[in-house]
């Protein structure tokens, strides 16, 4: 699985969040997200910290990303994001 390290996205909205978040990812060899027409993005509790993104196509998903943070699972705004697992 490849991963990646990224400093938390800050104040962003989620439609910035998930492009920082896809631009990120887009750099690593050979990922590609399929083609999808919904993406739905859960938090830990009432943080800013992003749990997963799905993408999904006709109400199938067809990527998850699942991130995870230095204090896992992180209690306060703005955690440090130290890996993304895509599948």
């Amino acid at each position: 699985m490849p991963s990646i390290s990224q400093p938390c996205f800050t104040d962003l909205t989620e439609d910035k969040q998930n492009y920082d978040i896809y631009s990120a990812i887009a750099n690593l060899q050979g990922f590609q997200v399929p083609e999808y027409d919904e993406i739905d993005i859960t938090y830990y509790g009432t943080t800013n910290n992003i749990a997963t993104v799905v993408y999904s196509k006709d109400g199938s998903p067809v990527a998850t990303l699942t991130l995870t943070y230095s204090v896992q699972p992180p209690t306060t705004n703005d955690a440090n994001l130290v890996n993304i697992i895509i599948s």
